[in-house]
């Protein structure tokens, strides 16, 4: 495996190494003792309240247990969460949310949410925009729909709101950008994927998504234990061009197997935490992050 030059102070820093889609299928524990292993580790859960349960939607009860756990862990209750969480927005809290400065059952909806989630654990928020993740997206350009979003960002300082950046979200990122300064807690996250798996040919280096004093960008698009040593490369030199300080990455489908039910016969879609564990080794391989004492 070849190595990164990480010593060079110019180089991007591995921000987080994402791996959304923990389901019910997922040990609370397990997940919780990978996270406080590798901290750089952000599980992120998708929220989509037509989907719960299914694959890749946790249900309430499961993640209510996992913040349970989350607060007996915790040092205390000042002290951040043990381990980092993502919320992946999906469907009506995303309408919710595109829509709260224009109605007000809306704005309540999404900001009892909000402040469940950051209660809970969360601390960034990724705002999944497309038709295909049940959001209506035929207003996005709009100007209510772009106060909407700025509205939410403010009201939940003590959250990031990660921008799912891709074709089909043109007109919602197009028209924060075109705000003369945007906040400190919205990313971008280049992801023209939308979590199907799709590969990306070339990450962008585009600098208007460096937007915040941290100068972090993210890069998604069927990352899997197979690629993800070449893609922390590439997005990392991609970060770095586009004038970057840190960035992320983010899969879900590539971190995903099919194993037969307990019946024999069904086959079961859950969340793998061996491919999840394939991916943290390649990247402590190429030293972006490092082992713990003793598995080195």
């Amino acid at each position: 495996m070849p190595s990164t030059t990480t010593d060079d102070a110019s180089s991007p820093k591995l921000a987080a190494l994402g791996f959304c889609g923990a389901d019910d299928s997922v040990n609370h524990r397990h997940l919780i003792l990978l996270g406080k292993t590798y901290p750089t580790i952000e599980w992120g859960i998708l929220f989509r309240p037509d989907k719960e349960g299914q694959p890749r939607y946790a249900t309430r009860q499961w993640v209510c247990r996992l913040a349970e756990l989350l607060r007996q862990n915790a040092v205390a209750d000042i002290a951040p969460p043990p381990i980092r969480l993502a919320a992946h927005l999906c469907g009506s809290h995303v309408n919710n949310l595109l829509s709260s400065s224009t109605d007000t059952s809306c704005a309540n909806n999404i900001d009892t949410f909000l402040t469940e989630l950051y209660n809970w654990g969360f601390r960034r928020v990724q705002v999944n925009a497309t038709a295909v993740n049940g959001v209506h997206t035929e207003h996005l350009g709009e100007k209510a729909t772009i106060q909407s979003f700025l509205r939410t960002t403010a009201a939940h300082l003590k959250l990031e709101f990660i921008v799912q950046k891709n074709e089909e979200t043109l007109p919602l990122w197009n028209g924060l950008l075109e705000q003369e300064a945007l906040p400190e807690n919205i990313v971008f996250l280049h992801d023209e994927s939308k979590g199907t798996g799709k590969e990306t040919s070339a990450w962008s280096t585009d600098p208007q998504f460096v937007t915040s004093s941290r100068k972090m960008v993210g890069y998604a698009g069927g990352i899997k234990p197979a690629n993800v040593g070449k893609v922390a490369q590439d997005t990392m030199k991609a970060c770095q061009e586009s004038g970057g300080k840190e960035f992320w990455i983010d899969m879900e489908s590539g971190v995903r197997s099919k194993v037969i039910g307990a019946s024999g016969k069904e086959e079961e879609d859950i969340f793998d935490l061996s491919k999840c564990y394939e991916c943290i080794d390649t990247i402590c391989e190429l030293g972006l992050i490092e082992h713990p004492p003793g598995l080195q």
